[in-house]
């Protein structure tokens, strides 16, 4: 296999959507803990909302360029199979979490008595859930510990990348940078 194949990096819109959320799930993990921890954070509750809700679409599209691209090629060098299961259960939960934590912060936050919540471009997503305070709170509760569990496997995920890119040598961040 030529040097070329070996360093083949990913598609330019998986690039993107890719840094794209790195940045927008920084985001809402950061304002997730301060509203969590009872800071005012102002407008920023609307836009951890729409940023979250943001994710979600991007997962999907994420998903659907993954089935219809061709990935680099090889995988990496020297993976061991436990490392490669290891890797697509935390990319598994990884967009399992960020498809089903914004639905469950929608539902939660139109269950404690928000009717619409604000969007971007004054768009506002639709009422799921008729008001239940007792009921938005509970699911308040999962959506905390769920974006706790999300903001482990994004730990988790930057962990494995260092350790490919600084162990394994394999150049795996410069094929995340670059086509």
């Amino acid at each position: 296999m030529s040097e070329q194949e070996v360093t083949r990096g990913y598609s330019f819109p998986m690039r993107l959507i890719h840094w794209v959320m790195a940045i927008m799930m920084l985001y809402v993990i950061i304002v997730g803990i301060l509203m969590g921890n009872d800071f005012k954070v102002g407008k920023h509750y609307d836009y951890h909302r729409a940023t979250g809700f943001l994710l979600m679409l991007l997962v999907i599209i994420r998903v659907i360029i993954a089935k219809l691209s061709k990935p680099p090629v090889p995988k990496h060098v020297g993976e061991k199979s436990m490392q490669q299961l290891a890797a697509r259960i935390v990319h598994g939960l990884l967009y399992a979490g960020l498809f089903i934590q914004p639905f469950l912060g929608w539902y939660a936050t139109n269950a404690w008595g928000f009717k619409n919540i604000p969007f971007f471009f004054g768009m506002t997503l639709p009422r799921i859930a008729e008001k239940d305070r007792e009921w938005g709170n509970q699911l308040l509760e999962y959506h905390h510990y769920l974006g706790l569990f999300i903001a482990l496997l994004v730990v988790m995920h930057i962990g494995a990348a260092l350790m490919h890119q600084f162990v394994f040598k394999d150049n795996l961040i410069k094929r995340m940078i670059k086509t």
